[in-house]
């Protein structure tokens, strides 16, 4: 099984390099920061998860408010009217509602994954939450002398809060409840990247634990009665005690789960329709297909009414599109609209026979909160 992780890993990662490279016009890369999410979960930041979004205004076009409820309404008779999808998956850029700015402050996912052919499909649901709270931090004191040690405590200082939780509904081995808060100074572009991927903030929790930015304060995991923590007292000021760490991140391993999840969503991210669509006029049913040198993408795009969430109305189109490269094949279809970064609902495969690999990813919007700036 782990072998054929790595597998997994190694297919995507080479595949990864074409599409930075701009060969696929795909979603990686600086200019594009990432996002995902997942439910509101509680945390000692204010601002609970729930409904309360609102709509927004892109691309020369603005939706309008509508009453709470889920459904499908008809299309716009406008036709005449443009608008693409631009900086996908960017969490740190606001949203532009009806003239007024906001951030998306909550999400949550319900995920679907299946990691190899004809295995079980397992399912979850993802809430995340950002926004600032108050927390105590804590550091080592040491007497150099005796080399005793002491856990002492800081403070209470104001951070920016980075919750997630992950709740299984049927899945491989997560049992309960995952949940993690990750502590910044400061909400940076940065800190947003992970923050609207329905996913562990890996590369956020490294940065924090072991990258030395002035801004990381600490970390917090938790899954059933395993904890780890860690703090960096210097991002608060203090330098006349050390880092301060309790419990173990063998945890992150030994849950298959969290590997899976990223694994499902990795594939779906970088092999999706996401950068064709930033010069696609979403309003205009659409059908497309090109290739070069041993690779062929197809996509069509045809818009598909308004739908409801969290409160609010969105127009949307369905994209759906399929490729090939080497011995490596995809196909997806998603559910998008130009006033948000993320899709509202999306599912794919990604395939190679060479290597064995067979992922499928399918991951819903259950619900939002806006927060104005």
């Amino acid at each position: 099984m782990r072998k054929g992780k790595f597998a997994i890993l190694l297919v995507l990662v080479l595949i990864f390099s074409v599409v930075a490279a701009g060969c696929l016009g795909g979603g990686g890369g600086e200019g594009t920061t990432t996002s995902q999410a997942s439910e509101g979960g509680q945390t000692s930041s204010g601002g609970a998860g729930g409904s309360g979004g609102t709509t927004s205004s892109s691309g020369g076009y603005s939706t309008t408010e509508s009453p709470g409820g889920t459904g499908t309404t008809t299309p716009s008779e406008t036709s005449t009217e443009y608008a693409s999808w631009t900086n996908p998956w960017d969490a740190y850029n606001p949203v532009e509602i009806d003239g007024q700015s906001y951030l998306i402050s909550y999400i949550k996912y319900y995920l679907r994954i299946r990691k190899e052919e004809g295995a079980p499909i397992y399912e979850y649901e993802v809430e995340k939450k950002r926004g600032q709270a108050k927390i105590h931090v804590y550091g080592m004191k040491i007497n150099m002398e005796t080399g005793e040690q002491e856990k002492v405590d800081l403070g209470e200082f104001d951070v920016y809060e980075y919750y997630g939780k992950i709740t299984p509904v049927k899945s491989e081995g997560l049992d309960q409840p995952f949940e993690f808060k990750v502590w910044v100074k400061q909400r940076t572009e940065e800190s947003d990247m992970f923050f609207l991927f329905p996913t562990l903030e890996f590369a956020t929790l490294y940065y924090n634990i072991y990258g030395g930015s002035e801004n990381a304060i600490g970390v917090w995991i938790k899954y059933g009665d395993q904890e780890f923590a860690f703090y960096n007292p210097a991002a608060v000021g203090e330098m006349s005690v050390t880092p301060y760490q309790e419990g173990s991140l063998d945890v992150l391993s030994s849950i298959p789960d969290i590997e899976d999840l990223y694994i499902g969503w990795y594939a779906l991210y970088y092999f999706g329709f996401w950068g064709a669509l930033e010069e696609e006029n979403l309003y205009t049913s659409t059908k497309d297909s090109w290739g070069a040198m041993g690779y062929q993408y197809n996509y069509e795009i045809e818009p598909d009414g308004t739908i409801e969430l969290g409160g609010k109305s969105f127009r949307v189109s369905t994209v759906r599109w399929n490729y090939s490269l080497g011995g490596a094949t995809g196909q997806g279809e998603a559910t998008i609209t130009a006033n948000l970064p993320i899709p509202i609902e999306t599912k794919g495969v990604f395939i190679s026979q060479q290597e064995g690999v067979n992922v499928f990813m399918h991951i819903k919007i259950e619900d939002m909160t806006f927060e104005k700036v």
